[in-house]
């Protein structure tokens, strides 16, 4: 009798454990993958309130809907949330090695002919800069920031 209390206990309390704590870290605008039973689709943030996140769907997908629909995801029926990020430190960012690299290849050597050339500091610097800035938007991490695994998802109402 005590091991089926016990048993039902943890299979009730699972939902509350399972959210690890990445839910909140969701934002308005984070494009993220919805995995359901039937499927899995991307989605974009439109708004976050405490207990749940209106979504608007990105392709078309059997499981979730049409194109552009907005639907509900309440926390109650998450199973987990996983960060699909590389890497949690911002020292490892590949964007950052790219700007890095394109300072260094692109950047110095046309920062320098500027200022050999036309003796124009200032926009030497700035070509400098500007490439590195060029670099870290041309290798930033596109994909979906999050995986959330769910048992459905409901039409938003208007």
């Amino acid at each position: 009798m005590f091991c089926r209390i016990s048993t039902a206990l943890v299979l009730l309390s699972m939902q509350v454990v399972a959210d690890s704590g990445l839910l909140r870290q969701i934002r308005e605008k984070d494009r993220i993958t919805v995995v359901l039973p039937g499927g899995a689709c991307d989605a974009k943030v439109v708004n976050r309130t405490l207990d749940q996140l209106k979504l608007k769907l990105g392709r078309k997908a059997g499981a979730c809907g049409e194109r552009d629909s907005m639907v509900v995801l309440s926390r109650m029926d998450v199973q987990d949330v996983v960060n699909n990020r590389r890497t949690n430190d911002l020292h490892e960012s590949r964007a950052g090695f790219c700007a890095a690299a394109a300072m260094a290849l692109v950047g110095a050597p046309s920062a320098l002919a500027i200022a050999e050339g036309a003796g124009n500091g200032p926009v030497a610097l700035l070509v400098l800069f500007g490439s590195g800035v060029g670099g870290a938007v041309l290798c930033r991490e596109r994909h979906t920031r999050y995986t959330i695994f769910a048992e459905r998802i409901a039409p938003a109402q208007p």
